[in-house]
């Protein structure tokens, strides 16, 4: 005796619903990937919180990790570009001289010396012109001591550069 399909034919009208739960099989299938893929038409941007300044006091956790009022920020035109052997060392001379110091924090596009140079964020962190109460700029003050340098191609000559003797 032979199994149930076997050696046996298949009818044509099993052929025919087979062939149809295949279809409907595939045109689902294919539905569901289309629904799930890149969509196709034109896509409205989604609003951006437009960046204010904002008041804080300073927290260094890494001279490369510095945070306001609880937000991560990076100081526009300055850069640790020292080996990463004198991070530790850096981090503390800024600590001891710099943490809690209040500052008032301007983004990038709302008149900073790189408006136009550089993004106004990097993921979460905000690009930001930092001032004191007395009005001192705080990359110039941490560029003029040798812990960050000047990066010309964000702010041109504002920042004391590590690699020119300015």
């Amino acid at each position: 005796m032979l199994g149930r399909y076997g050696s046996e034919k298949l009818s044509f009208k099993q052929i025919s619903l087979l062939a149809l739960v295949a279809l409907v099989f595939a045109i689902g299938f294919f539905a569901i990937i289309v629904k799930k893929g890149t969509p196709v038409g034109p896509q409205t941007p989604k609003p951006q919180a437009a960046l204010e300044p904002f008041d804080g006091k300073l927290s260094i956790q890494a001279i490369d990790d510095l945070r306001v009022a609880g937000r991560k920020i990076v100081l526009c035109g300055v850069a640790f570009t020292k080996p990463r052997s004198m991070l530790a060392m850096v981090t503390e001379v800024a600590r001891r001289d710099y943490q809690g110091l209040a500052l008032t924090c301007k983004p990038v596009g709302k008149g900073t010396p790189c408006d136009g140079n550089v993004a106004s964020k990097f993921g979460d962190t905000i690009v930001v012109q930092c001032l004191t109460s007395d009005g001192t700029d705080l990359a110039a003050k941490l560029a003029e001591t040798g812990i960050l340098c000047g990066q010309p191609v964000q702010a041109g000559s504002t920042y004391k550069s590590c690699l020119s003797g300015s």
